[in-house]
């Protein structure tokens, strides 16, 4: 136990290292961008500069934060485990959640007709016309959502937990034609059926079968 500590600390050293490193490589982006706003405006554009620098570091911090999700994961896919968390699996998984955290981002397309396209890039397996008001997934290729799907505000995806010092993941199904309420919570292995709807504030436990039209 006293070596797979010491081991854990070191890999925790070296997590926030990266996350420190990520961070200052998306500061960076913003404070290039706005130096170029600055030379924009001397140029006769004005205050358009500042504006296009604004659309732009949105854009480059989606693209800057989708690609920090995908290489952390080695530009793979998760898969369903149950290991403990003194296994190095876990603490690899546990890097992949600290330097993807990426919600301040991906809030920036609640309710719009984008936030399928960047779901599907962050990994998500997406259907069409998905309308998502600020959902929440801890492990985005763990999550399969059909078509015509409709995600309420601060609902969540979650598709792990930790027990006794174990980790669990698997995937979340969610069919067609489906409405996940404001703030519900789906838990890891639950699959809800075509056409179904799940309340606001309720409690989907993981491995759950919700029928379809129930």
């Amino acid at each position: 136990f006293d070596a797979r500590l010491a081991a854990k600390n070191r890999h925790n050293l070296a997590t926030k290292g990266l996350f420190l490193l990520s961070r200052l490589g998306f500061s960076l982006i913003g404070v290039f961008l706005f130096a170029a706003a600055i030379n924009l405006q001397n140029s006769g554009f004005g205050p358009f500069g500042y504006a296009l620098a604004g659309v732009l570091t949105v854009l480059a911090g989606a693209a800057y934060s989708l690609i920090i999700e995908r290489w952390t994961l080695g530009f793979g896919r998760l898969e369903e485990k149950y290991t403990s968390i003194y296994e190095p699996y876990f603490w690899w998984h546990e890097r992949h959640w600290k330097l993807s955290d990426n919600a301040a981002v991906m809030a920036l397309f609640n309710g719009t007709p984008f936030k399928g396209l960047v779901w599907r890039l962050a990994g998500v397996k997406v259907g069409r016309q998905l309308f998502d008001d600020g959902c929440g997934m801890t492990e985005r290729s763990l999550v399969i959502i059909g078509d015509h799907v409709t995600l309420g505000a601060q609902a969540t995806l979650q598709s792990h937990t930790m027990e006794d010092q174990t980790f669990k993941s698997g995937y979340i199904t969610v069919g067609n034609d489906v409405t996940l309420g404001a703030n519900s919570y789906t838990n890891y292995g639950a699959v809800v059926g075509d056409g179904a709807l799940l309340l606001p504030d309720s409690f989907l436990m993981k491995g759950e079968q919700v029928p379809a039209g129930s």
